[in-house]
């Protein structure tokens, strides 16, 4: 499978469709930890609050669904997460490879390669 590449043209085009990913990668994250948090707090009293961490069990393994799906999103661009913080998106491009963090309209030259799983 050939790698996607783009213009610099190309690459600001993918902008707000990278924004509303990465909006949608924030949000699931967020929720899964204060899934999380709310199961860890349940815990000691499990006896009692069975159907509640039942119910956010379930919560939990769809939000995690809903983020792999927003990850798999990027990979079909041909984008990637590069492990940065603030949160950057690594997109390869023709002649030089960009990118770009959520709340920018421009695109930087990447500094590093995305994590390779």
């Amino acid at each position: 499978m050939k790698t996607q590449e783009y213009t610099r043209l190309q690459a600001l085009r993918l902008i707000p469709l990278l924004s509303g990913i990465t909006a949608e990668i924030s949000d699931r994250q967020q929720k899964v930890a204060a899934i999380e948090s709310m199961i860890c707090a349940l815990r000691p009293t499990a006896h009692v609050h069975k159907d509640d961490i039942s119910h956010n069990q379930s919560d939990l393994a769809r939000q995690r669904m809903e983020l792999r799906r927003a990850a798999n999103e990027l990979d079909r661009l041909g984008c990637a997460l590069a492990i940065t913080d603030p949160l950057e998106i690594f997109i390869p491009g023709v002649d030089e490879n960009f990118g770009w963090r959520p709340g920018e309209t421009f695109l930087r030259q990447a500094a590093i390669e995305p994590f390779a799983a």
